[in-house]
C-alpha cells in the first residue's frame, strides 16, 4: 500500500478543489515552501504528462485529485482510470468528481493499492500515470515488480509515466544544503558536520533512485523500446527542481534515439546564452546536445559539498559566481527560435545536458537516449531506505518537515501566500470566557449600534497605533507626486535620481504609454527588476490613470489581467509570451532615456478618457482572484513625516512593494538602494547598513530577516518600519523604540470573538486587517468581495462606513504586543460553522457583505436580505465595483 505515501501528503497540501496549490513544507527550513513555486512544479508535470498520448489514462496513486481534475478535463482524454489505496481519498474523489459533469463522464475510480492490477485489462492504456509514488515503495525489488505489472496494461506504443523521481546521485549534496541551513552549521566542526551528513543519508526513509537506473532496467524488459529521463523545468530554484526529475517508458519504436547526437560542450564551443542562440541561428542543426552544463540549481549546494573534503575551503552557503546560466533561461533561449528544449542529466552529477530539437526536422514521437547513461548494473542505482521512522500514509510527516512556529512578532507576508503560513503548535488552549466588551448583540432587526474607536479600547483584541490616525492627504497619487516635486525638486529620490528628474522620466514614459493606448479602465503590466526603472515605471502608469500590474515574469502570466501594455525589462521579455493585443515594450536596465530639456507633464486632454474617481491604483493577482488597490494606503503616507527608506527587494517588485515604494515617494522620502557588498540574509548586517544611511522603512527582504529585524531593532532600541500581510488587507509594523512592535497610524488589526466583538487580552480571535490597508474588493468577484470585505464595526475615521478584510486566519495578540497568525479559523469563526446563519447588508455607497445573524449591525450599514443560511446569502451579493473595473478582467 505505497501509493498513499507522498502522493497522498502532496495533494493533502496542494489543493483546496481548483485552486491548485498552497504551500509544501520545506527540507531547509521547515517553512512553507512559495505557492507559486508548487505551482510551477505541478504546472511542469502536467506539461510533460501532456506530451504523451491521452486517449485512456490510467493515474495510480490518485491522491486528491491534483492531476485528475485537470488531465481528465482535456478533450484529447476519453477515458480516466484512477486508483487510490486510502479510501477516504477514494469517497472525497468520488464525491468532487460526480459533482462535476465533465469528470463524471469520463472518470473512474476504485480504491486499491498500487501494485494492484487485478481486473484491469490488459493493453487498455495509452498512458499510466505513477506520480509521487515511487519515492515510497520500500526498495528496488519491489519498484521492478510494479513496473512488471503496469506495462502489460499498455496499448501498442504506450507509455508509463513515472514522476517525482528523488535523484540518489545528489543526496549528500542535498542533504549538505539541508545541514548549513541551519542556524551555525557552517561555523561549527567541518568533521562533526560530515558525519551529521552521512547520517541523514543512512536514514533517508524514501526510495532514491540514479537517473542510469531506467537504460539498466529497459535492457531486462523487452517491452521498453524508449527511455526519457528528464529534469524538472521550472525557473524557480528549489528543492523540488534541483533534485528530482521525471522519466517516461514507452513501448513505442522512438522516433528519435538522441544517444549519439551531435555534440557542443559548454565552455568550448558555447559560453554564453547569447552564443548558444548565434550557434543556432547560424547552422539549424536537426538536433544538439549541450552538454556538460554547469548545473546552477545546485552549484552553490554542490560546492559547498566538496569543500567539506578540502580544509582549505570555507563550508558554508555563499553564492558562488553562476558559471552558467538557469537551464531555464537557456530552454527558453532556444524555445524562441522554435526549438524543443529537453533537460537532462549530465556526465557528473553537477552537469547538465540540454538536448534541442528542431521539430521541423525531427518528427514528433518518443525520445530515447535523452540522458546519456553510463552503462551500470540495476542493483547499484537505487538506495536502501531505513526502515526506522518510515512514512506510512498521508498523516504522517517527518519531523523535519513539521512546520515551525512563527518567529515572534512576525507577521504574513504579502510575499507568501497566506494559506502557507505556520501554524501554531498543538495544544493551544481555548480562550477562556470574557465579559463583554461591546454592547450585547441584536437581532438584524434592531437599531444599530456604534462600537468605540479602536484607540479607546486598550488591553482587548485591537492591534493599532495608541495615538491618532495622521488624516489621509487630499488628491490623487500622481497630483501629491508633483506637489512633492514642487517643494523640492532636487532631493535625492533614488541613488543618482531626483525627484525632479524622475518626475520628467515618468512624464515620458507616461507618453509612450499613452501612445499605446494605456489609461484609465485599462492596466499596465510591469516586468522590471531595476529599483530605478520601476520606480519611473509605476510613476509613469499612474499619471497615465491605468492601474499598475507588477508580475514576476518567472511565475508567468496565470490568471492576470489583459494589460493594455506591458512594460518588460530584457530578462522578462525572454520569459513571458505575447499577449495578444496588448503592446510590447522592453527597457534597458537603468532607469530609462534622459528626457528632453523642458517639462511635458500629461494632462486631461493626454488621456482617452477622464480618470475615474476611485478607480484602482494597483492589480494584484492571487488566489480568491485579481485585488484592486486603491490609493488609501499611499495617501495615508503622504501625510505623515517623511522616513528614508531601504529597498531590499530581489529581483522583481511585488505589489506590497510597489505600493511601499509610491509611499515613500509621495512623502518626499529618499530611497537607498545596497549594492553587491551587502549579506541581505545577516540581520545584524542589514541592521547596521540602514543605521548608516539613516533608513527607518524597509521595503522587500526576506520574511525570517524582516522578522529577525524587528526583534533586533526592539532589542537595540532602533526605530524600524516594515510592511506585510496580504494584497486584501496590507499592514505596515512600525518598530518605537520602548515599545512593542505596533501597527503604524492608518493601520490596524481586529481579533473578534463569534460576535465580532474584540476578545479579551491574551485570548485567540479571528483576525481581520482594517484601516489603510485595506483594498478596494476583487475586481470582477461579487461574491467573494461581499465575502471577505466585511463593515468594519469601528467605522472609518470620518465616522462614515467603512471596511474590513477578512483574512479566515486565528491569531492572539502576545504579552509583548506582537501579533501572532496562527494557522486555520478560529474555533468560534462565525464563517468556518456550518451551522451558522447571517444576513447580508448594505451601506450608501453600494457596498455589500455576508454578516453573521447574531452579531450587532455596524451604523451606517442596513439588511438587503434577512436571516438565512450561508449560500443563499453569498448568491444575493452584487458586485461593489465599477463596471470599468471588471472591463480590465
Amino acid at each position: 500500500m505505497f501509493d498513499s505515501g507522498l502522493n497522498e501528503q502532496q495533494d493533502a497540501l496542494a489543493t483546496v478543489p481548483g485552486h491548485g496549490p498552497t504551500g509544501g513544507i520545506s527540507s531547509y527550513d521547515a517553512l512553507p515552501i512559495p505557492p507559486a513555486h508548487l505551482r510551477e512544479w505541478r504546472d511542469a508535470t502536467l506539461g510533460r504528462i501532456r506530451e504523451l498520448p491521452r486517449r485512456r489514462v490510467l493515474q495510480v496513486g490518485a491522491g486528491t485529485g491534483t492531476l485528475l481534475t485537470r488531465l481528465a478535463r482535456d478533450e484529447e482524454v476519453r477515458e480516466y482510470w484512477a486508483t487510490a489505496s486510502s479510501p477516504a481519498a477514494v469517497a472525497a474523489l468520488t464525491a468532487r468528481v460526480e459533482a462535476d459533469p465533465v469528470l463524471r463522464e469520463k472518470v473512474r475510480l476504485e480504491c486499491r493499492g498500487a501494485e494492484d492490477t487485478h481486473g484491469l485489462s490488459a493493453g487498455h492504456f495509452d498512458t499510466i500515470v505513477v506520480d509521487s509514488v515511487v519515492p515510497h515503495v520500500p526498495d528496488l525489488a519491489n519498484l521492478r515488480n510494479l513496473v512488471g505489472r503496469l506495462l502489460p496494461l499498455l496499448a501498442p506504443g504506450g507509455s508509463l509515466f513515472l514522476g517525482d523521481l528523488r535523484n540518489l546521485d545528489l543526496a549528500h549534496c542535498f542533504r549538505t544544503g539541508t545541514a548549513l541551513a541551519r542556524p551555525g552549521a557552517a561555523r561549527g566542526d567541518r568533521e562533526a558536520l560530515r558525519r551529521s551528513v552521512d547520517r541523514e543519508v543512512a536514514l533517508e526513509t524514501e526510495l532514491l533512485l540514479s537517473p542510469a537506473l531506467f537504460d539498466a532496467l529497459a535492457r531486462d524488459l523487452p517491452a521498453v523500446r524508449a527511455v526519457d529521463v528528464r529534469v524538472k523545468r521550472g525557473i524557480q530554484h528549489n528543492e523540488l527542481t534541483r533534485y528530482r526529475y521525471d522519466v517516461v517508458l514507452s513501448t513505442a519504436e522512438p522516433a528519435a534515439d538522441l544517444t549519439t547526437a551531435p555534440r557542443a560542450r559548454w565552455g568550448e564551443e558555447i559560453t554564453t546564452s547569447a552564443g548558444l542562440v548565434e550557434h543556432l541561428r547560424a547552422r539549424r542543426p536537426a538536433v544538439l546536445r549541450l552538454a556538460a552544463v554547469p548545473n546552477r540549481r545546485v552549484h552553490d549546494e554542490y560546492a559547498a559539498m566538496q569543500s567539506l573534503f578540502d580544509p582549505l575551503e570555507s563550508i558554508d552557503l555563499a553564492p558562488q559566481d553562476a558559471p552558467a546560466p538557469a537551464p531555464e533561461a537557456l530552454c527558453r533561449a532556444a524555445e524562441r527560435l522554435g526549438y524543443r528544449a529537453v533537460p537532462t542529466w549530465g556526465e557528473r552529477p553537477d552537469l547538465l545536458d540540454l538536448v534541442l530539437l528542431d521539430p521541423e526536422q525531427v518528427p514528433p514521437g518518443p525520445l530515447t537516449g535523452v540522458y546519456a547513461a553510463p552503462v551500470v548494473e540495476a542493483a547499484g542505482c537505487a538506495s536502501i531506505p531505513a526502515a526506522a521512522g518510515r512514512d506510512t500514509g498521508p498523516d504522517t510527516v517527518p519531523q523535519n518537515r513539521r512546520p515551525a512556529r512563527l518567529p515572534v512578532g512576525a507577521i504574513p507576508s504579502a510575499r507568501t501566500a497566506p494559506d502557507t503560513l505556520p501554524p501554531y503548535p498543538d495544544g493551544a488552549t481555548a480562550p477562556a470566557p470574557r465579559t463583554a466588551l461591546l454592547p450585547a448583540p441584536s437581532t438584524p432587526s434592531t437599531p444599530t449600534v456604534t462600537a468605540a474607536r479602536p484607540d479607546t479600547l486598550p488591553g482587548t483584541g485591537i492591534w493599532a497605533c495608541a495615538g491618532a490616525d495622521v488624516p489621509p492627504a487630499e488628491g490623487d497619487v500622481a497630483s501629491l507626486f508633483a506637489a512633492q516635486v514642487a517643494r523640492a525638486p532636487g532631493a535625492v529620490a533614488l541613488p543618482g535620481l531626483d525627484y525632479a528628474e524622475l518626475d520628467a522620466r515618468s512624464d515620458l514614459l507616461a507618453h509612450a504609454l499613452l501612445e499605446h493606448r494605456a489609461g484609465p479602465g485599462t492596466c499596465v503590466l510591469t516586468a522590471l527588476s531595476s529599483p530605478a526603472g520601476f520606480a519611473v515605471a509605476a510613476l509613469a502608469v499612474v499619471k497615465t490613470g491605468a492601474a499598475l500590474l507588477p508580475v514576476d515574469p518567472a511565475l508567468g502570466l496565470g490568471e492576470a489581467p489583459h494589460p493594455a501594455v506591458l512594460l518588460l525589462d530584457e530578462t522578462a521579455d525572454l520569459l513571458l509570451p505575447a499577449v495578444p493585443g496588448a503592446a510590447r515594450l522592453v527597457r534597458e536596465e537603468t532607469a530609462g532615456p534622459r528626457p528632453p530639456a523642458g517639462h511635458w507633464p500629461v494632462t486631461d486632454a493626454d488621456r482617452l478618457r477622464p480618470p475615474c474617481p476611485g478607480a484602482p491604483l494597483l492589480l494584484v493577482p492571487g488566489e480568491d482572484g485579481t485585488v484592486a488597490v486603491g490609493g488609501e494606503a499611499v495617501a495615508a503616507a503622504a501625510g505623515a513625516a517623511p522616513a528614508d527608506t531601504a529597498w531590499l527587494v530581489r529581483g522583481y517588485p511585488d505589489g506590497d512593494a510597489a505600493i511601499g515604494l509610491l509611499s515613500a515617494l509621495v512623502c518626499g522620502a529618499r530611497v537607498h538602494v545596497p549594492d553587491g557588498s551587502l549579506t541581505r540574509d545577516v540581520p545584524h548586517e542589514v541592521l547596521g547598513w540602514l543605521r548608516r544611511r539613516g533608513a527607518r522603512m524597509v521595503l522587500g527582504g526576506a520574511d525570517d530577516v524582516l522578522c529577525a529585524l524587528l526583534a533586533l531593532a526592539r532589542a537595540e532600541g532602533t526605530g524600524l518600519s516594515v510592511s506585510g500581510g496580504w494584497a486584501e488587507g496590507r499592514l505596515v509594523v512600525e518598530q518605537v523604540p520602548g515599545s512593542p512592535p505596533r501597527p503604524a497610524p492608518g493601520y490596524r488589526a481586529y481579533l473578534l470573538d463569534s460576535l465580532l466583538r474584540p476578545v479579551g487580552p491574551g485570548e485567540i480571535g479571528s483576525l481581520y486587517i482594517a484601516g489603510a490597508g485595506v483594498a478596494q474588493g476583487y475586481a470582477g468577484e461579487p461574491g467573494g468581495d461581499g465575502e471577505r470585505f466585511l463593515p468594519d464595526p469601528f467605522g472609518g475615521p470620518d465616522g462614515g462606513t467603512a471596511r474590513m478584510w477578512r483574512t479566515g486566519r486565528a491569531a492572539r495578540l502576545d504579552e509583548d504586543g506582537s501579533l501572532r497568525v496562527l494557522d486555520g479559523p478560529a474555533h468560534d469563526d462565525p464563517f468556518a460553522d456550518e451551522h451558522a446563519t447571517f444576513v447580508v447588508l448594505a451601506d450608501a455607497t453600494g457596498h455589500r457583505a455576508l454578516w453573521p445573524a447574531t452579531a450587532a449591525v455596524p451604523e451606517g450599514w442596513y439588511e438587503t436580505r434577512g436571516e438565512d443560511t450561508y449560500e443563499p446569502c453569498l448568491d444575493h451579493l452584487h458586485s461593489p465595483l465599477d463596471d470599468d473595473l471588471g472591463d480590465l478582467l
